[in-house]
């Protein structure tokens, strides 16, 4: 399924050549003022010098197509050349409601898939266990899930933080009650007890 931006860069394109004008300036991005529109495209700028013409006589020629377009609730050209586009609310309802009847909701699975490995921690042990202490948990999970479903081999790992300072207490706890165990002997050389 292809995404909002890419319908609207083929319809751009389109224009651009109704136009008579090369669609390789036709290139479209999010709004930088999405106070004024939700897309835009800078190409008119661009293309003035080759045409020989004003940016903005471009793009309102340009702007006169994508008018006709079901995608866009308003085009316009404003000065010094740059086409601001509005996306319908009946096309993104459309456009939703498709997303909606695809099983995968309209992500499309990578075509390069990696194999990833994430570490992403537990609790520290070494402090007491509260709700803190599920925000790295669940964050790892969900980019795991996220990564896995876009076709990556994930391998993952959650490890317990920080309990090298409660097996050295037990260790030097044993070793002040059972001194006389093997463990604590330097010179001892035989095997240990299983």
């Amino acid at each position: 399924m292809k995404e909002i931006i890419e319908r609207i860069a083929e319809e751009t394109k389109q224009a651009f050549l109704s136009c008579g004008l090369d669609a390789e300036y036709a290139n479209v991005s999010l709004s930088n003022r999405p106070d004024l529109c939700d897309y835009q495209c800078n190409g008119a700028l661009a293309l003035a010098k080759k045409e020989h013409q004003a940016p903005l006589a471009i793009a309102e020629s340009v702007a006169e197509h994508l008018q006709s377009a079901s995608l866009f609730s308003k085009v316009e050209a404003v000065r010094p050349g740059f086409i601001n586009m509005t996306v319908s609310p009946d096309f993104l309802s459309e456009y939703l409601n498709e997303m909606c009847g695809d099983t995968r909701l309209g992500v499309e699975p990578t075509d390069n898939a990696e194999t990833i490995i994430l570490d992403y921690g537990g609790p520290n042990v070494a402090k007491p266990l509260h709700v803190g202490h599920l925000r790295s948990a669940i964050i790892g999970d969900s980019i795991k899930r996220t990564l896995r479903f876009l076709g990556h081999t994930v391998i993952s790992d959650v490890h317990l933080g920080d309990w090298g300072l409660q097996m050295g207490l037990i260790i030097t706890e044993l070793e002040e009650r059972k001194p006389d165990l093997c463990y604590f002997d330097d010179s001892y050389m035989g095997e240990y007890p299983a």
